[in-house]
């Protein structure tokens, strides 16, 4: 193992960030004599960059890592904690990142902590036994301690990956890691005053924590999305930033006076440190050291990056974006509100609408889905009533049939996706009362998957063409108008969307929203149209992006990087729009802005308002249904069904 040390002087009592004026310089410390001030100042001048004044305490902790080196995690100091467990060490003056590899069966030992630690599971599974009471932890799930608080940790069978954040530096970890601490060396540190938001002894799941963005949003960006978004958890004297960084996204040089340790877990960040650029990859989980007042910036690969940043003290710019993050998304969901499962069962549930005190929707028959096999069966397929309790009953079979949508006279109108046509169907019965749509340009259309109603009483319905016949009658994916008169016409012509497949229009009837599903074009997003007086639509746009799961940024072959899996939509009476995606319910506000995410245990395809006040968001995912309470109500036309 391979360690540059640089000279560290000892920091006096207060080291304090100041962006000076015109010049843009800033210092790092009081004595700005670290060897490599005289660069950074050079670099802060050269691009005008700016910083905050604050005050950050001084430690005696010993450096190891050179500052602003970006290296391998397994290039790091490597200690064995127990027989089983390693780890590898990164440390700042006042917090230390612990990367535990833990055989199966594993067993870190019992120790009362001192400081606060932070402890997020990246693979397998642990036991973690906090104050006598068990906790069981899994991917993507992360636990606050405070001082004070007794833990072990116990791997699962098949071991575990853990990154754990500990501040102040632990002194017995310092030593393991081969480092002289002197006795009565300095490396507590005062309370720095924050209030945790995340409740010590308890498992948190990341995905209940919204994304914030921390970057600056570039003007023209769809939905004004910063390139940089973050679920953030802080204690009292850390806090740690999940961030994810979109592809090709850029963090512009930028600093800060809280000593930051970046671990990458994912992709690749093109990292630039004062007048360097190093690449910084998951695979590597590479790490850099970035002490207080040192210039950074980044611009991402392809494919982005994911990385688990920590800040000592916590930044207080981040916890403000955060809650205000929270501040929007809480006007739709009252905090700690979780959706509920209402039954289960189901094969590939679709097109939910509320109708008259019941839900109603399709289950469709694929035969694996979760291998990519989309061998449907009409045969095999149902269309359920449910209760708002969750009891339901098979109201009829024998088509594949997909979404769904209220009719002015109480009827319901269905996409009978492999028969090629949207029909009007009975919902006491089941049965068929006529054919609202089979051809288009006298020839039939091919697989009828979403539709929405105006305030006219006219249909607006996707068609990607998600049948099982090799020869499609249509020239491709296209969405159509029923005019209230029964004359059809194409308003989406072939090739604009790979999958146009969930449609949705405005509270104020001026907006039609259709998204793609996956592929190019359309890629991940959200578009928008302005609707005419006849139903046709002008001015396209990109409304809104989705947010991507990490295996579909990764994904070896870029075609595929586009996955959203965006599928039924929602809106409330405020102009928000709520997107099923993998992610969960991706919500938007009337312009486009990212508001937060509802997630559900298996990933949602439909979504609807219903219940006694329409305020209730009802979602249909794969084999399970799902409702929550929200704080808004729904629109939808035509009104006065409920």
């Amino acid at each position: 193992m391979v360690i540059s040390f640089s000279r560290q002087q000892r920091a006096s009592l207060v080291i304090t960030v100041v962006a000076m004026g015109l010049t843009g310089l800033a210092g790092c410390s009081s004595s700005g004599n670290e060897p490599w001030s005289a660069k950074n100042d050079q670099v802060i001048k050269q691009f005008s960059v700016k910083g905050r004044e604050r005050n950050i305490p001084a430690t005696d902790v010993p450096i190891a890592m050179e500052p602003g080196k970006p290296v391998p995690a397994n290039t790091l100091k490597k200690v064995d904690i127990a027989t089983g467990v390693t780890a590898n060490l990164a440390w700042s003056k006042l917090q230390l990142v612990e990367a535990l590899e833990m055989q199966p069966g594993a067993s870190y030992p019992e120790q009362k902590l001192a400081g606060e630690v932070f402890t997020a599971v990246q693979e397998g599974s642990v036991t973690y036994t906090v104050d006598g009471k068990t906790l069981e932890l899994e991917p993507e799930t992360v636990v606050y301690l405070t001082p004070g608080m007794t833990r072990s940790l116990k791997a699962g069978p098949k071991g575990a990956k853990v990154v754990e954040v500990l501040s102040p530096v632990p002194a017995e970890l310092l030593k393991l890691a081969g480092m002289t601490v002197p006795d009565g060396a300095k490396l507590d540190f005062p309370d720095q005053g924050m209030t945790p938001n995340i409740e010590a002894g308890k498992v948190i799941y990341l995905r209940d924590i919204q994304l914030a963005p921390i970057a600056a949003v570039d003007p023209g960006a769809i939905g004004q999305r910063s390139g940089a978004n973050s679920r953030l958890v802080w204690g009292k004297n850390v806090m740690l930033s999940f961030i994810r960084m979109d592809p090709k996204s850029k963090f512009p040089m930028h600093i800060h006076p809280e000593h930051q340790l970046m671990y990458t877990t994912r992709g690749t960040a093109h990292e630039n440190v004062m007048d360097a650029t190093i690449d910084m990859t998951g695979e590597a989980h590479t790490t850099v050291l970035l002490p207080s007042g040192m210039v950074h910036g980044a611009t991402m690969s392809d494919v982005g990056a994911d990385a688990i940043d920590t800040f000592s003290p916590p930044r207080t710019d981040y916890s403000e974006f955060a809650k205000k993050q929270n501040d929007l998304f809480a006007q739709v969901i009252a905090p700690g509100t979780q959706a509920v499962k209402l039954a289960e069962g189901f094969t590939f549930t679709e097109g939910v609408t509320w109708l008259k005190g019941k839900l109603y929707f399709s289950d469709m028959y694929f035969k694996d889905p979760s291998k990519g096999d989309w061998t449907g069966s009409p045969a095999r397929s149902r269309f359920i009533v449910m209760e708002p309790n969750g009891k339901y009953k098979v109201l009829s079979q024998g088509a594949q049939t997909n979404g769904t949508i209220a009719a002015a006279n109480g009827n319901l109108i269905v996409c009978d996706m492999f028969g090629h046509k949207v029909v009007e169907m009975d919902p006491a019965t089941g049965k068929i009362v006529r054919t609202v749509l089979d051809k288009i340009d006298g020839k039939p259309i091919d697989g009828p998957n979403d539709l929405v109603m105006d305030a006219k009483g006219g249909i607006y319905i996707t068609d990607p063409q998600f049948t099982a016949e090799a020869k499609k009658s249509q020239p491709g994916k296209q969405v159509y108008y029923v005019a209230p008169d029964g004359t059809a016409k194409v308003v989406i012509p072939a090739g604009e969307y790979a999958m146009p497949n969930g449609v949705e229009i405005s509270p104020d009837g001026k907006t039609l929203y259709v998204n793609n599903t996956w592929l190019q074009p359309g890629e991940n997003f959200l578009y928008a149209y302005d609707i005419q007086p006849d139903g046709s639509l002008a001015n396209k746009r990109k409304f809104a992006q989705f947010n991507l799961k990490p295996e579909v940024l990764s994904a070896p072959d870029p075609v595929n990087r586009f996955d959203s899996r965006a599928d039924g939509s929602a809106v409330d009476t405020d102009g928000r729009i709520y997107q099923a995606t993998l992610m969960g319910v991706q919500i938007f506000d009337k312009a486009g802005v990212y508001v937060g995410t509802i997630y559900c245990p298996q990933f949602p395809v439909s979504v609807t308002f219903g219940g006694p006040n329409n305020d209730i968001l009802y979602i249909v995912g794969e084999k399970q249904v799902w409702s929550i309470q929200t704080k808004v109500k729904g629109f939808r036309l035509p009104a006065g069904l409920d």
